[in-house]
């Protein structure tokens, strides 16, 4: 799939709402992505990041509006080795022959790999396996990203090789939005952070207003949960 040259969104939400039993999980959601941009979800747990995420990947049924979306990443089986599992997916994207190859090793040298290419998926760190799900959902150039918490529990300089990797697909025309909870890489990261508190956008904030300050980021995000939540 060629990356979007139009001013058409990656990825579009409208009143996007979804249900379990009486309570609403998320609700009136709207969202607009842009090729290249980085967007942020961030709040409490429970707040509804994950169900959004899923909503928008098609995994599961909106009770309320609609997704307009261009791309979705697909599983990795933990028993394929990191190569087996790259070119499955290019199979699957429609990659063949010298094209499969060359987005293969071109994943593999992007998201240092290389010593890792012939072991199980499932007997990597988390680190390598975060890593190989990127490579493996960026392996046909797509135009959107869409990824739950891809940082958790991981040391400190993963994360951060983590975070190059995300510039590096955003700098190439890729449209990301991921759920966090950590307030200094939803500072780092994005150019939009939505607020999300009992399943509704609350309020959405451009970190790089706060003079790319975490700790001011902090003490806003903090302030806004307390005022929703009267926590």
């Amino acid at each position: 799939m060629q990356q979007n040259t139009t001013t058409t969104p990656v990825l579009a939400t409208h009143d996007l709402g979804k249900r379990f039993g009486a309570l609403w999980a998320v609700r009136g959601i709207q969202l607009t992505l842009q090729s290249g941009s980085i967007t942020g979800l961030l709040g409490p747990n429970g707040a509804g990041k994950t169900t959004l995420i899923r909503l928008c990947a098609g995994l599961l049924r909106p009770d309320a509006g609609h997704v307009s979306v261009a791309g979705v990443a697909a599983p990795l089986t933990g028993e394929l080795t990191v190569m087996h599992m790259l070119r499955l997916q290019g199979v699957l994207y429609g990659l063949h022959g010298a094209h499969l190859r060359a987005a293969c090793a071109r994943a593999v040298d992007e998201f240092c790999l290389g010593e890792f290419q012939h072991r199980r998926i499932s007997v990597l760190s988390t680190g390598m396996r975060q890593r190989a799900a990127i490579a493996s959902a960026m392996l046909h150039q797509p135009e959107l990203l869409l990824l739950d918490e891809p940082t958790v529990g991981l040391d400190p300089d993963v994360r951060r090789h983590i975070w190059d990797c995300l510039r590096a697909v955003a700098q190439r025309g890729v449209a990301i939005l991921f759920t966090t909870h950590y307030l200094e890489e939803a500072a780092r990261l994005c150019q939009l952070v939505h607020l999300i508190v009992r399943g509704t956008v609350v309020m959405s904030i451009a970190p790089a207003d706060m003079d790319g300050s975490a700790e001011r980021f902090e003490r806003e995000y903090l302030r806004i949960v307390q005022q929703e939540t009267g926590a």
